[in-house]
């Protein structure tokens, strides 16, 4: 119950008073209300923000300011083998992303980094440094979409639902959800499992085809859950495998980092 104070009654400011009270509660009743029947009306939509609850909920899983990731990473690349570095991926929102994968720590003697930082991108191999329109493109997105399915959830307008999933060699269709999401006119896919909503399987096409990201070993971390071994396939084909053994998030990363490296720009 709300307390009304004497005084507005006998003054007659009561109702001025109890009209807003009403109009601010019909306000946050219709808002609810309008996103309750979103899901009802939308299966897709509903099953995708099971999965954000069940990650942790919107709020963690979208206010998060760096998270740096750190393991094993091992490819496969035809003619080399079966490689494996050691890995760091750093994110710092709103602008900043590096990328470290050091083979001479296991295999071979050369490594990668691949950073972002405010709109210029540039990637390290050994001594070299190259730049070019398709690493800022995808480390842009990679960016963007750091958030997960609550990215998907918050900045999507169509979702849909796949009637029936498959089984195949990765996973058992008749265990999993697939929801599909359109994002700036490109379709992503994620299978949700059926029993803890988390996410199981991502499917999304980019510039060397199809690619699959298998999640599994859920930890928490920070107050959301985090896959911490990740499996890519492109076009079928097993292509990389991402072992964390530490995910954090909140702590800070020094400037500096993301600074690295960065090519002299041009004199006019």
């Amino acid at each position: 119950m709300i307390g009304i104070n004497l005084t507005l009654l006998r003054t007659g400011k009561a109702l001025p008073f109890l009209t807003c009270v009403l109009v601010f509660g019909l306000a946050l009743y219709t808002g609810c209300s309008r996103e309750e029947k979103i899901l009802e009306t939308d299966p897709a939509k509903r099953l995708l923000a099971q999965s954000v609850k069940a990650l942790g909920g919107m709020k963690k899983a979208t206010s998060w300011t760096t998270r740096v990731e750190e393991g094993r990473l091992t490819s496969i690349w035809p003619g080399w083998g079966t490689l494996q570095a050691k890995c760091t991926h750093y994110v710092e929102k709103p602008g900043k992303l590096l990328l470290d994968q050091d083979y001479s720590a296991y295999d071979h003697p050369f490594y990668f980094t691949h950073t972002y930082n405010q709109g210029e991108a540039w990637t390290v191999v050994n001594l070299g440094i190259r730049q070019s329109p398709s690493t800022t493109q995808n480390l842009e997105q990679r960016l963007r979409t750091a958030d997960g399915p609550a990215y998907y959830l918050s900045q999507c307008d169509t979702f849909f639902l796949v009637a029936e999933v498959p089984d195949d060699s990765l996973l058992t269709g008749s265990g999993l959800d697939r929801i599909g999401c359109v994002d700036r006119g490109d379709t992503v896919y994620f299978d949700l499992d059926k029993v803890t909503h988390l996410p199981a399987r991502k499917i999304e096409s980019g510039p060397r085809g199809l690619s699959q990201t298998i999640m599994r070993d859920y930890r928490e971390t920070g107050g959301l859950q985090v896959p911490f071994h990740l499996t890519v396939y492109q076009n079928g084909v097993k292509a990389s495998e991402f072992n964390w053994e530490k995910i954090t998030f909140n702590n800070r990363i020094d400037p500096a980092l993301f600074e690295e490296n960065r090519p002299a720009k041009e004199e006019d």
